[in-house]
């Protein structure tokens, strides 16, 4: 029994696995191009049931993971170092493989944070487990282009010969993730082009200071 029962569990780690290689490139596609019809989308999978819920695209914070994770296995086909950090907590978050990754997958998630809590805000509405679900999702399928083009951009800063084309792929991932949010908050709530990119900038250079804070405190 416990040996049907290992197989059959292999069995659906496969398909699974399988699924991914053929539903990222998908989502990741839908949102690249698509961001406002992907933040409808995302609305309406939220309406159905659980067990019905995404199942065209891969599920959010998942698709999330996934990114992070492609954007440190372009790290490590690149066979770049880590970084080089003295302090206690900087060798914790960054000194291994391990660490490394689930100090992105953190970092990035309080970017799809940020922006589904200044979205709350706006709205004025309060924070709790069920309003705050929509906005994150959404986000969390936003930031994944960001973060694969961000992540690339800034490996390749770190090789000299193409130091110049990093800065660039940093530049165009930055600028079409405020582009991706606010014409996801424009297809949402209907709002003009000034006030959506007014509101995703402040967001974003708001949740980049608070990292930055963070990170300043910490790496001390």
């Amino acid at each position: 029994m416990d040996l049907m029962r290992l197989l059959r569990s292999l069995e659906e780690f496969l398909y699974e696995l399988v699924g991914w290689l053929v539903f990222y490139p998908r989502t990741f596609w839908r949102i690249l191009w698509h961001p406002g019809a992907i933040a409808r989308y995302t609305r309406l999978e939220l309406e159905q049931p659980q067990e019905r819920q995404f199942t065209e695209t891969i599920s959010p914070v998942l698709m999330l993971v996934l990114s992070v994770v492609i954007a440190h296995g372009l790290e490590m086909a690149l066979k770049l170092p880590l970084p080089a950090i003295d302090s206690p907590i900087g060798k914790l978050l960054f000194g291994s493989e391990q660490g490394l990754l689930l100090t992105r997958s953190a970092v990035f998630s309080i970017f799809a944070l940020g922006a589904a809590l200044g979205t709350l805000s706006q709205q004025r509405q309060p924070i709790t487990r069920d309003t705050l679900r929509e906005p994150f999702s959404i986000q969390s399928f936003l930031v994944c282009p960001f973060v694969v083009l961000f992540a690339a951009g800034e490996q390749l800063t770190r090789i000299a010969e193409t130091r110049t084309a990093g800065v660039v792929v940093i530049v165009v991932a930055m600028v079409w993730y405020v582009l991706a949010r606010a014409i996801a908050y424009r297809t949402l709530n209907h709002a003009g082009w000034l006030k959506s990119v007014a509101l995703v900038l402040r967001s974003f250079l708001l949740t980049q200071l608070v990292l930055l804070v963070v990170f300043a405190l910490v790496l001390m």
